[in-house]
């Protein structure tokens, strides 16, 4: 896209210009989880998370997830820890059970895409993305798929979310990202200059340089959540989800 046809698009917002803004907003509080025998262990792995002890998290999590099988709500939780352990691919497998045990939500899928893309698997985090682009938020979804190999799909969603009225400081920032991922980089500048003074601008574009050029396919989304990669073994045989098994909702009403 023309730099002058971009900038004529976002002037407009100039005045609205923040600092400090974050890329991602991730809420990996409680989601209804059952009471039951096993929620000693939700409550444990919760607290760990807090107190950022990914390993106590996961262990406890993985209890929870023992305990009872169809809970979609422990199986988000499982994922939640694996993602902060740096466990991406395992990560990638509890969201998707959980998605396949409770209604859809747009923060698990969007967890589950960002798993996935940093586990190499980007042909099936875009089509976690197709699959529910209703749900997950545009500002997310747009730098999602520039992270997932498509920065010119992101640009053109991001493009449209920033005409929305209200459109924010992240919503600005995600498309500066995708811009500067499609190589665009003039134009990332100038959209990093409506939310930052020019000196924070320049430091961002070079830290984004460097960005672009990931050494593996964790280290993007890593460097995006502050996570570590581990070494990831693969969740626990006995905890592998039984497709077409009935499911908490459906326990529950016998």
């Amino acid at each position: 896209m023309p730099r002058a046809l971009l900038r004529s698009a976002t002037v407009a917002l100039a005045a609205l210009t923040l600092t400090g803004c974050s890329l991602w907003h991730f809420d990996f509080g409680r989601a209804g989880v059952r009471a039951d025998a096993g929620a000693t262990d939700v409550a444990a792995a919760e607290r760990a998370l807090r107190h950022r002890r990914w390993p106590v998290a996961v262990t406890y999590a993985e209890q929870a997830v023992a305990r009872d099988a169809t809970d979609g709500s422990r199986r988000a939780l499982l994922g939640t820890a694996y993602m902060r352990a740096g466990r991406f691919r395992s990560a990638a497998q509890a969201f998707d059970d959980a998605l396949a045990l409770r209604q859809a939500d747009g923060a698990t899928a969007l967890h589950l895409t960002l798993a996935q893309i940093a586990s190499g698997q980007h042909d099936a985090a875009l089509a976690t993305l197709s699959r529910y682009a209703a749900l997950v938020p545009v500002a997310d979804r747009g730098l999602a798929l520039a992270l997932a190999g498509e920065p010119g799909q992101g640009v053109e969603v991001l493009m449209a979310a920033m005409r929305v009225p209200g459109a924010d400081a992240r919503t600005r920032q995600n498309l500066a990202l995708a811009l500067a991922l499609a190589g665009e980089w003039p134009d990332a500048f100038f959209i990093v200059g409506l939310d930052l003074p020019p000196a924070q601008a320049r430091r961002r574009i070079l830290d984004w340089m460097r960005f672009a050029r990931p050494s593996g396919p964790a280290e993007q989304v890593a460097t995006l959540m502050k996570i570590t990669p581990a070494i990831d073994p693969g969740q626990p045989q006995d905890l592998a989800l039984q497709r077409g098994a009935p499911t908490a909702v459906e326990v529950a009403a016998r």
